[in-house]
């Protein structure tokens, strides 16, 4: 792990050799050797062929599999970096009204929520607004289950201040109609589970109507696995210490195809992997497909702290490409040099882009070291995470418009070798 010291001296090295001219633009030869239909291809054999591939699971392996074998026929030495994370599934979760059985409820279980006890548990419901701690303050929910909104806080400090105050389980139900997933970073004190703002408003109005209580049986399990980081490096000619990364995450959730998050960002680089091959760059560029991205963006944490030699001066997240037709290129709170010589390109190659702040997806850990990053994203599919997202949905075309502008921003930074 880098102190602060290396940490500060990696984002001087980094500032200065992106504050430089910006390299060559990207042949219009090597441009048009991108095709969004041969990237579909790699979406079709992960998500369609071999379905949801959740990190710790056979899948897991077998999906690294085929990334590695895409990289080696392609001509890249391959690294399988593997690294321990602390694996979750759901094995059961029900909701139901002791008073009305009939009512279908769609509860999911929040990754690295607990189990109930066996059998589960019956309790009342309890309003407990948006989870803040004066939302408690007004309202007993000792021995009770408390119903949260979305918003305004992470899902954990939610829980946590539920369990505080005494509660034995937490809801928290979409601000918005439909589904939603959720994250809780660690496992809390209690379960907790997310319903959509449909069925969460359903019960806020049978709580307001008086007491209301609920049975709930949640199974999870929680364990360390392993999962790897896929590697492929392209040594540079001129400037063999200096790295540009190119990352994907290559894990789903559990019952989600992935075909857009992000089997279509995996695709994406390793369209660019193939381009690149036989082409010189100045520096190094290193492909890395991440593990564990869903569960807590573990791989590339992991990564981030085993770099080996070599100081990375600029990433290139790819993450979610195949739906919507809005495209970002953002950064979270760290350098913008990259999302400002990303959105110049954009411009160059007629692709409309809007530049934002996101975070929740890889590029977090690299702009926590000092490393100025670029998020490739679109932010519109409404059935990421879903079962729903299927391979009829991606549009080759947009994998197309995203790799050409990856490329571009790649051999802009990288430069032309010799």
């Amino acid at each position: 792990m880098k102190t602060s010291f290396e940490r500060a001296a990696a984002v001087l090295i980094a500032a200065a050799a992106l504050a430089a001219p910006p390299g060559s633009a990207a042949p219009s030869a090597l441009l048009a050797q991108v095709s969004g239909r041969r990237a579909y291809q790699h979406v079709l054999a992960l998500s369609q062929k071999i379905g949801p591939h959740v990190a710790g699971t056979p899948e897991d392996r077998t999906s690294g599999a085929y990334i590695a074998d895409q990289l080696t026929q392609d001509g890249y030495p391959v690294e399988w970096q593997a690294f321990p994370f602390p694996f979750f599934a759901v094995r059961a979760v029900q909701l139901t009204d002791p008073s009305d059985p009939a009512v279908v409820w769609h509860p999911r279980a929040m990754i690295y929520s607990p189990s109930t006890p066996a059998g589960g548990l019956t309790a009342g419901l309890v309003d407990a607004g948006l989870g803040r701690p004066e939302d408690f303050a007004s309202t007993s929910v000792s021995g009770k289950i408390a119903l949260i909104g979305r918003g305004e806080l992470r899902f954990r400090e939610k829980a946590e201040n539920a369990a505080t105050a005494g509660a034995i389980a937490a809801i928290i139900y979409n601000s918005q109609p439909g589904e939603f997933g959720g994250i809780l970073v660690q496992p809390t004190r209690i379960p907790v589970v997310s319903l959509s703002g449909e069925e969460g408003q359903r019960l806020l109005a049978g709580v307001r109507a008086g007491p209301f209580a609920v049975h709930l049986d949640v199974e999870t399990v929680s364990e360390t696995r392993t999962s790897w980081n896929i590697i492929a490096t392209k040594p540079g000619t001129q400037d063999l210490h200096r790295i540009v990364v190119v990352g994907a995450h290559r894990d789903t959730v559990e019952q989600a195809p992935g075909a857009n998050d992000n089997t279509s960002g995996v695709a994406v680089a390793l369209e660019l992997a193939q381009i690149l091959r036989d082409v010189p760059l100045g520096m190094t560029v290193r492909f890395v497909f991440f593990g564990a991205e869903e569960e807590g963006l573990f791989g590339s944490e992991y990564y981030v702290r085993h770099t080996g030699s070599g100081t990375i001066i600029g990433m290139v997240n790819l993450d979610m490409e195949g739906v919507g037709a809005r495209l970002e290129v953002a950064n979270y709170r760290g350098s913008d040099v990259l999302v400002r010589a990303a959105a110049r390109l954009a411009g160059e190659l007629n692709i409309p882009v809007s530049v934002a702040h996101e975070d929740g997806s890889d590029h977090v850990n690299f702009e926590q070291m000092g490393i100025p990053v670029v998020f490739l994203f679109r932010p519109d599919d409404p059935d990421y995470d879903t079962p729903q997202d299927t391979v009829d949905r991606v549009d080759p075309a947009l994998l197309d418009a995203s790799a050409r502008l990856a490329l571009a921003i790649v051999f802009d930074t990288a430069g032309p070798g010799r």
